[in-house]
């Protein structure tokens, strides 16, 4: 039997799984202070669905009043990857406590994606420097 292109293209079509993806990332903030981070990273939710989810977690924590806003952070398309959100506490040059956030997304590796998240960090926090050091609080691959 000769396949023709257009039935092997049908094949494949047909025994290929085509999966979406995405995640995404929100902090609650208040006056440049980050009071929480909430994540989604899911089979079947694209980023713009991950962001809405995440942004929901937070509103149901009560997370959005005076001086307060909710911000899309970061988000992916990637059918798979890992994912690292960092965490930071440090004073600022003046003298002002400050929690910060930062999330990373990468096909290739954690280390990637570890590396993007301080990144991320670094872009929304711009009082923070490595040597105030941090900590992951998730990393995880879906």
């Amino acid at each position: 039997m000769r396949l023709t292109s257009i039935t092997l293209c049908s094949l494949l079509l047909c025994t290929h799984q085509w999966v979406q993806a995405g995640a995404a990332c929100v902090v609650a903030k208040r006056l440049g202070d980050s009071l929480a981070v909430e994540w989604v990273a899911a089979e079947g939710v694209s980023a713009e669905d991950a962001l809405h989810q995440a942004k929901q977690k937070l509103l149901d924590q009560g997370l959005r009043g005076k001086h307060q806003g909710l911000h899309p952070q970061a988000a992916s398309e990637l059918p798979q990857a890992h994912v690292v959100i960092v965490q930071t506490e440090y004073e600022t040059r003046i003298g002002k406590r400050r929690t910060s956030y930062g999330c990373g997304f990468s096909a290739q590796s954690e280390t990637q994606a570890r590396k993007l998240a301080l990144e991320n960090l670094r872009n929304y926090s711009w009082g923070w420097r490595p040597e105030l050091g941090y900590r992951v609080l998730q990393a995880f691959r879906y």
